[in-house]
């Protein structure tokens, strides 16, 4: 897969589940709560899509899956948007 095909179904992917899921913002708010719940400390937004990333990675560690890396390349993408907003 070249680089452009990659980038063009992330966006792809990221646009659908922008429609399933709403604001990158506020579900990324949601989950960063729900990591500091279980590991009982603060986690912000910026983190949580790290932390996603993470697992795909490790699922990539198990042997080559497109939608892994795709979707790896998706929170990446998101992690860079909620950086910038970061202080």
């Amino acid at each position: 897969m070249s680089v452009e095909t990659a980038l063009l179904k992330t966006k792809a992917i990221l646009e659908q589940r922008g429609k399933e899921y709403g604001d990158a913002d506020l579900l990324f708010n949601k989950i960063a709560d729900r990591f500091s719940l279980v590991l009982n400390r603060p986690v912000d937004k910026y983190t949580a899509a790290r932390l996603l990333v993470e697992l795909k990675l490790a699922r990539l560690d198990m042997g080559y899956k497109e939608d892994s890396l795709l979707d790896s390349l998706g929170y990446l993408s998101i992690a860079a948007s909620l950086h910038q907003e970061r202080p």
